[in-house]
């Protein structure tokens, strides 16, 4: 607000210099800002299309191996001596020793091809005796230690699967890493018998290959995680077994999220319950375009600062022939009115307002000559008008003398009908007050109607409901009789018989006061009623000018929210209501 007042103080040189270096300002700052987001979003766009390709092609490789070894572990369990052990239900003997051979020649034959396999395990489900064979003793690999607590952290290798894995280094003494294959022994003969439990434990090269693989220059970090949202195989050891705070944001197969300043690409290996993750801090996406940043930045408020400058310079030098036409004005302002502006050393668009403002200073001296014409003019008006008012006097003592005239011939109509002709001119004129007392009105409406039953032979009859409370209101003149002659010439001439009754009446309604003017004539449809309520607001000569006049007045002095309304009545005529605000000629008398 304070920055608004302040430039309400300045003029236009000022204004559009502010302006314009706002304006560029704005321009570099935009063209930085957006120049900046759109290096990071497509950097962030590439890093992420370079993340997936890697993500996709190690994805692609562990799913492989997965189900080799799936594969595998299905060949061992439907091996005919692998299912005779576990079917078998002798654990001691000849025949049980026989058996067990079998089974460790045949678990032996699986290491000799499987190099990476450290130990495989055949357990009878029965007696939970097994047949061990590995590459170390039972004891190094700790397996009678370990098994039981590894299987039930293990995961299910897919959803809904009896099948488990394990990532860890809960076997063998040396804290090595390995993966642990768990697959239900099922009868081949029966459906859905679980006889046993095939263990496999690999030295696998998923593990080794995490410690390898990674966007070395972006500092990333590549791992394998469950899907609990758990670590269980990643370079930095120390993070295996913990869960990342976004395991929420991981869904699909596939996709990115950011956390904690850090961009976090994931894939689902096949369908297994495994995803593999890459984190790439943002920083590191940015701090190869950073230098760049700070350059175009340089160059941008070098430019821009430059820019400035010249712009200051052509707004001076553009600026210079408005500066006079302001110092011209302002002198005019102070009321020297012959001053002109000297149109030497202007350019052509300069020259044109120069012309046009000495034209314009010419016109105002002719205006203010016309003007004192005109002013001398309405002064002689108004004296005419003056002098016009002994006028209506000739015509009241004019009328005046036929009255007495008639009375001393013993002619008594033309006696009435003179005075209420000469009552009727003289509210007309009311001494040139254009709002006077409802009292005055009806005194007017009392004398016109004299003069028409004169003329028509009593064919009108009053009927006036109007409480003498209201009498002292003040109403517009001429505004009941044109509504009365209307009735008249309109309704009650043109009805069958000739014959008819106009009727008044008053209500208040708050701070308004509602005039009614009803007749019994010839009536009108709806529709015409309708029409009338729409259209006396409008000019129209073939309609009710005397009506139309009286509305327009009203509107004119009161507002538009005030004026006539046309309504159809029980007598089979029309009534017409007149909308006024109230008002109290005499503070002396009470109304209600």
């Amino acid at each position: 607000m304070e920055l608004q007042e302040q430039m309400n103080t300045w003029n236009l040189k000022k204004k559009i210099t502010f302006f314009l270096t706002l304006t560029m300002l704005v321009t570099s700052i935009t063209i930085m800002v957006l120049s900046t987001i759109s290096a990071a979003y497509y950097m962030t766009k590439q890093t992420k299309e370079m993340a997936r390709t890697q993500l996709s092609t190690i994805v692609s490789n562990y799913d492989d191996t997965l189900k080799q070894y799936q594969d595998l572990a299905v060949a061992m369990v439907i091996e005919d001596s692998v299912q005779q052990f576990c079917k078998s239900s002798a654990d001691s003997g000849s025949q049980y020793e026989q058996e067990t051979g079998k089974v460790y020649n045949y678990l032996l034959n699986m290491l000799n091809v499987r190099s990476n396999m450290n130990f495989a395990v055949v357990e009878k489900e029965s007696s939970h005796r097994y047949v061990y064979k590995g590459n170390s003793s039972v004891v190094d690999a700790r397996f009678d230690i370990v098994y039981q607590k590894d299987y039930k952290q293990s995961l299910a290798a897919k959803e809904g699967s009896t099948v488990h894995i394990s990532f860890g280094n809960n076997y063998f003494r040396d804290g090595k890493y390995t993966l642990t294959l768990y697959h239900p022994i099922y009868s081949t003969d029966t459906i859905n018998e679980q006889r046993g439990m095939l263990v496999l434990n690999f030295g696998d090269s998923l593990v080794e290959q995490l410690h390898k693989e990674g966007l070395q220059q972006m500092k990333s970090e590549l791992f394998l995680m469950d899907c609990n949202g758990e670590i269980v195989s990643i370079s930095n050891q120390e993070r295996i077994g913990t869960k990342v705070s976004y395991a929420q944001k991981i869904k699909g197969s596939n996709g990115s999220c950011q956390e904690d300043g850090i961009l976090i690409n994931y894939q689902k290996v096949g369908n297994w319950n495994y995803y593999l993750i890459n984190e790439i801090p943002i920083f590191e996406l940015y701090k190869g375009s950073i230098q760049a940043m700070i350059l175009l930045m340089i160059v941008t408020l070098g430019m821009t600062a430059f820019s400035i400058m010249i712009l200051r310079k052509m707004i001076n030098s553009f600026y210079e022939p408005i500066n006079r036409v302001v110092s011209v004005m302002d002198r005019v302002s102070e009321g020297k009115l012959h001053q002109r502006i000297d149109r030497k050393s202007m350019d052509t668009d300069s020259r044109k307002l120069a012309e046009g403002f000495n034209s314009m200073m010419d016109r105002i001296d002719e205006l203010m000559e016309q003007v004192k014409l005109e002013q001398h003019q309405i002064e002689e008006i108004r004296f005419n008008a003056l002098y016009a008012q002994i006028k209506p006097h000739f015509l009241y003592n004019t009328l005046e003398c036929i009255h007495w005239q008639a009375v001393a011939d013993g002619n008594q109509e033309i006696s009435i009908m003179v005075k209420a002709m000469a009552q009727y001119y003289r509210v007309c004129l009311s001494r040139g007050k254009e709002i006077i007392p409802l009292s005055q009105e009806l005194e007017h409406i009392y004398s016109y109607l004299v003069i028409q039953n004169m003329r028509y032979d009593n064919i009108i009859d009053l009927e006036n409901h109007i409480p003498e409370c209201f009498h002292n209101i003040n109403i517009p003149k001429m505004t009941l009789q044109p509504l009365v002659e209307n009735a008249i010439y309109h309704g009650i001439r043109i009805k069958e018989g000739g014959k008819g009754k106009i009727v008044l009446g008053i209500r208040r309604k708050g701070t308004d006061v509602y005039l009614s003017l009803g007749d019994s004539g010839f009536g009108m449809s709806q529709k015409q009623i309708d029409e009338i309520n729409q259209s006396i607001s409008q000019y129209d000569e073939s309609f009710g000018y005397g009506v139309r006049n009286v509305n327009r007045r009203i509107e004119l002095m009161f507002g538009t929210t005030y004026g006539l309304h046309y309504s159809r009545n029980e007598h089979g005529g029309v009534t017409v209501e007149i909308h006024l605000p109230f008002d109290v000629q005499s503070e002396d008398k009470e109304v209600i």
